[in-house]
């Protein structure tokens, strides 16, 4: 089934009886630049990486019903389609809550394989090890991952085994920045008069 086809119908929820809380933390400017400067600094490579159908991977934490999409059989040739809905047992695009239920799953994930984050910057997951650290930063469905190369490459491995995921390469466009990486490791933002 297509992503067009089967959207949730976000529009038409109800706030306290649909859905309580739609909440996911977003990784500020700020933050970002603060990141950049620390790569730069300790010549650290970032790499850009897309996690496809995102929304798709998030549990449902409450009951969510909808109209039989077309193309699905209802009980019965000559029963009014109306009359009929399904439960949804994963989020979907269009669902006020889906881009928390994303964060949650991720968030779970990363923590289970010895990330930490705290409450001031819920979107950065630190992951220490015996020659240093390694960085992924969350806006949305993306993902920044900073540190060596061999280091991505491992976090890069372990993230593609539990999601669908595209490999954008090294990090170029993020939050209105663009970044040039050079072999010194070092970053020219390039700013553009508007």
């Amino acid at each position: 089934m297509a992503q067009s086809e089967a959207g949730g119908i976000g529009f038409t929820q109800r706030p306290e009886i649909d859905y309580d809380e739609t909440y996911s933390p977003i990784m500020s400017g700020i933050t970002f630049r603060y990141l950049i400067s620390m790569a730069a600094n300790l010549n650290l490579k970032m790499q850009l990486m897309d996690i496809v159908t995102a929304y798709w991977y998030g549990s449902l934490d409450s009951g969510i019903h909808m109209r039989v999409p077309e193309g699905l059989k209802i009980p019965g040739p000559n029963q009014n389609r109306n009359m009929f809905s399904v439960r949804l047992q994963r989020s979907l695009y269009g669902l006020r809550q889906s881009r928390r239920m994303w964060f949650n799953q991720l968030s779970n994930f990363l923590l289970q394989r010895s990330y930490i984050n705290n409450d001031d910057c819920p979107y950065v997951f630190l992951k220490k090890s015996n020659d240093g650290f390694c960085i992924i930063s969350v806006y949305v469905d993306d993902l920044n991952i900073i540190r060596t190369t061999r280091d991505i490459e491992e976090a890069m491995a372990y993230l593609k085994a539990e999601f669908e995921m595209k490999d954008l390469g090294k990090t170029k466009f993020c939050l209105g920045l663009q970044l040039q990486q050079l072999p010194e490791g070092v970053f020219c933002i390039p700013v553009h008069l508007y």
